[in-house]
């Protein structure tokens, strides 16, 4: 086994015929974790065009670059050097059960009682022991995680109120948008052990060292607008509480519906402070240009004194937004017809 001592020797001595490889590993690393050339290159120094030239074997990685490489995926220097491409390492696959843990404690905090029925369970006991039979994971390991993600999910439970750790956030911001048919599919094949079907989805969740927005604060600052809006909806926009439709789950561009008027989407967003930024994802900006004034953003701020209210209708006409790129999760659909058959 090569040591980092013996990289740095040999690569002082000018020796490098034995990392004639690495370009090609580092690429399989990166596609492996789902990063682009853009998105890692900056987390390993330097430019994704050198980057790109390393991988291609056009340019010779710096000693720096190995040792960052290393301690980033997280993978023994000699699995860097060897002629063998599998990069398989334990660490690798407790990543992914962690990750796979992960999807389904939060999805049983979001979906609540629909997980149970979904699962044809008829208590959280009996949730916990399947997906620990299935993950090999203790199944208190499951209640924790549901609990974990209880304080950012419209239910009944207060859940954990502490700091949510970095491979949390992360699942929070890529499924928060995905609908509840998505997600159930995926918790079905993650405990059905489909992993080849969601290894793309799962591998694209492990946060390895990687620079994360504070998407729990915001997360938890949009669950306390909604909850204000839901207290104030009459004085708000004059409309009864109970002829609300409670979208939130439906990924469909907006929070709430009204009875009797289907033209009308309502979207209410958080800010902490009296003025801050707010983030639409691109069905709900596309739904807002679609139905103009019949689309209502309901923006509550000063979350962290007295909570106020602003009413926006027409936001994509109103506000001056600009919009930004980023790898995600995208969920399709596939199926097979034929046209010789009516059935």
């Amino acid at each position: 086994m090569y040591s980092i001592e013996y990289i740095l020797v040999q690569y002082r001595n000018g020796v490098k015929s034995f990392m004639g490889k690495f370009g090609q590993k580092l690429r399989y690393l990166r596609k492996q974790r789902g990063y682009t050339l853009r998105g890692l290159a900056p987390l390993l120094g330097i430019h994704y065009t050198q980057l790109n030239n390393i991988e291609h074997g056009t340019r010779q990685p710096s000693a720096d670059l190995v040792l960052k490489a290393v301690e980033f995926f997280g993978v023994n220097a000699d699995q860097l050097i060897k002629d063998n491409l599998e990069i398989t390492t334990g660490k690798v696959e407790h990543a992914r059960l962690d990750t796979q843990a992960l999807v389904i404690g939060y999805a049983m905090s979001r979906l609540d009682h629909d997980y149970l029925a979904a699962r044809h369970c008829s208590t959280w006991g009996e949730a916990y022991e399947q997906a620990a039979q299935a993950l090999t994971r203790p199944a208190q390991t499951f209640k924790n995680l549901r609990d974990e993600f209880d304080p950012f999910h419209a239910n009944a439970r207060r859940g954990w109120q502490r700091p949510i750790r970095l491979d949390r956030q992360k699942v929070l911001e890529e499924l928060k948008d995905v609908s509840e048919d998505a997600l159930l599919e995926l918790v079905d094949r993650i405990l059905k052990r489909e992993d080849a079907v969601t290894a793309e989805a799962i591998e694209s969740l492990v946060p390895v060292n990687r620079v994360a927005h504070n998407v729990a604060e915001r997360l938890l600052t949009g669950r306390l607008a909604e909850e204000f809006f839901l207290r104030h909806t009459y004085s708000l926009i004059e409309v009864e509480p109970a002829n609300l439709l409670d979208l939130r789950q439906a990924a469909c561009g907006y929070d709430f519906g009204v009875r009797n008027r289907a033209e009308w989407a309502i979207e209410v967003k958080g800010i902490k402070q009296a003025q801050g930024n707010i983030l639409f994802t691109d069905r709900e900006w596309t739904e807002a240009r679609l139905r103009q004034e019949n689309y209502w953003l309901i923006v509550v701020g000063n979350m962290a004194a007295q909570p106020l209210a602003r009413i926006i209708r027409n936001p994509h006409a109103t506000l001056a937004a600009s919009s930004t790129y980023r790898q995600s999760i995208v969920v399709e659909w596939h199926a097979t017809v034929s046209v010789n058959s009516q059935n």
